[in-house]
């Protein structure tokens, strides 16, 4: 059975999201957060897959609100693994795709981390795009022995570390910093129309955004860089969401200083690892990731179909 998403879904949703080969490092909360934080004009739904009174499957829907690109929407599938070859994926993905073209999408954008949903995507008219690096972190071997000297040095240059809590009331600043560096990352349709409001409920007012494990670089005042990592306790898992920096201060070393904080952060609370993606037209952010230690343990890639 195939249904419309309600609140008490996530969290049965967010444990079958662990099951994957690459778990997802997100939350009940988490999972509830997207679906009310979507702006209006994202027009936003959701469904679930029920098989024996449970939840096994979801999809989510939306128009991209973050580009200024029109008609371009997003629909993303995941059923848990013993629930697969079932039709369920294809229902879930029927309801979403009837709903998008309902609301006047034109192109539809969708992803995949493994060669059965990338053959799922393409029997339905998809074609691949571009492809993102997941990397992982394991906490227990990192090594964070250049952060204090590092933020030494960017002290004497008149920067200085703090965690993103201590900063979070410049609300607008955070905001300017973070837009900024979104623009800047490869994508088919570039997220250039993120706007101050849908980033505060979107992005800063995210559940699983930790204000002590996420840092901030400032030059004097100014926000300048910042890595803003999330957090999945019982999973023991970290993510990062954004590594940013101004466009005017960066190749000065702040990205990595940031990142070694939060690595150094959830490593002393008791965290496994830390994920991230990373585009791989993203030379430089390749090269940070793998210089502290994250290896690559699998591929997302893009996808993109036209609506005729």
């Amino acid at each position: 059975m195939i249904r419309e998403f309600r609140p008490a879904d996530a969290a049965a949703i967010a444990a079958f999201l662990r099951e994957d080969e690459i778990p997802h490092a997100v939350t009940g909360a988490g999972i509830r957060h997207w679906v009310v934080s979507q702006p209006d004009r994202a027009l936003a739904r959701s469904w679930v897959a029920i098989e024996g009174g449970e939840v096994v499957g979801w999809v989510r829907a939306r128009l991209q609100w973050a580009t200024s690109a029109e008609g371009v929407a997003e629909v993303w599938a995941f059923v848990a693994p013993t629930w697969r070859r079932r039709g369920l994926g294809a229902g879930l993905c029927g309801a979403a795709i009837a709903h998008l073209e309902a609301v006047g999408a034109r192109v539809l954008e969708s992803w995949s981390r493994d060669e059965e949903s990338g053959r799922f995507l393409l029997a339905r008219g998809f074609r691949a795009e571009r492809a993102v690096h997941i990397l992982r972190l394991d906490l227990a071997s990192a090594d964070t022995s250049r952060l204090a000297g590092l933020r030494a040095a960017k002290e004497a240059e008149g920067y200085s570390l703090v965690p993103l809590g201590a900063v979070v009331d410049r609300a607008e600043e955070l905001y300017e910093l973070d837009a900024g560096a979104i623009a800047d990352i490869p994508h088919v349709h570039v997220e250039d129309d993120v706007r101050l409001e849908d980033w505060l409920e979107e992005a800063l007012g995210h559940p699983q955004l930790s204000r002590e494990g996420s840092f901030v670089v400032l030059a004097g005042d100014l926000p300048v860089a910042h890595s803003l990592l999330h957090v999945d306790p019982p999973a023991r898992l970290a993510a990062h969401e954004m590594t940013a920096t101004r466009r005017d201060h960066r190749r000065r070393g702040l990205a990595r200083l940031a990142k070694l904080a939060s690595t150094a952060w959830a490593r002393a609370e008791g965290f496994e690892a830390i994920l991230t993606d990373t585009d791989e037209e993203n030379a430089g952010m390749l090269h940070l990731n793998e210089s502290l230690g994250y290896r690559r343990i699998g591929t997302e890639t893009d996808y993109l179909r036209e609506i005729s």
